[in-house]
């Protein structure tokens, strides 16, 4: 089970209230992933996001037929989070680079959390929306350094 104490060492939770954490956290749960697990593939449709909560996830994108390792996260960062801004497929595939425990949030959930904490769901979104920048600026930086 997770523990709202779990939740508020996380970037993306660290902004909400005990009461707004002890709302979501049953909107979500944990899963134990072995190493080599395919989460998801590149051009599959999204329906879930993760929190590395341990372990690790590569983060693949193909060029010419072969999958390009582009990021490595680990414990605290997202996974898959753009499928719940948008409706768009998969941009990458996301495999286990470590043996690990996520926690997984559904797109449904996510909706859940905005219509039970708004509030709470606005500074979630905000932290999402930051790292989303941040990993487009990082990728804007090295292409341009190329």
């Amino acid at each position: 089970m997770i523990e709202s104490n779990d939740l508020s060492r996380i970037p993306i939770f660290r902004e909400l209230g005990r009461a707004d954490l002890d709302r979501i956290k049953r909107l979500m749960f944990e899963r134990a992933f072995r190493k080599g697990s395919m989460l998801f593939l590149e051009g599959m449709q999204g329906e879930v996001f993760y929190v590395v909560k341990s372990g690790t996830v590569e983060i693949l994108k193909k060029k010419d037929n072969e999958d390009i390792l582009i990021a490595t996260l680990g414990p605290g960062e997202l996974v898959g989070e753009m499928s719940i801004l948008d409706d768009e497929p998969r941009s990458a595939t996301a495999r286990i680079g470590e043996d690990a425990v996520l926690i997984v949030v559904t797109k449904k959930n996510f909706q859940d959390i905005m219509r039970e904490t708004p509030g709470g769901a606005n500074k979630i979104l905000l932290a999402i929306l930051k790292i989303v920048n941040q990993r487009l600026r990082e990728t804007n930086r090295k292409l341009t350094s190329a």
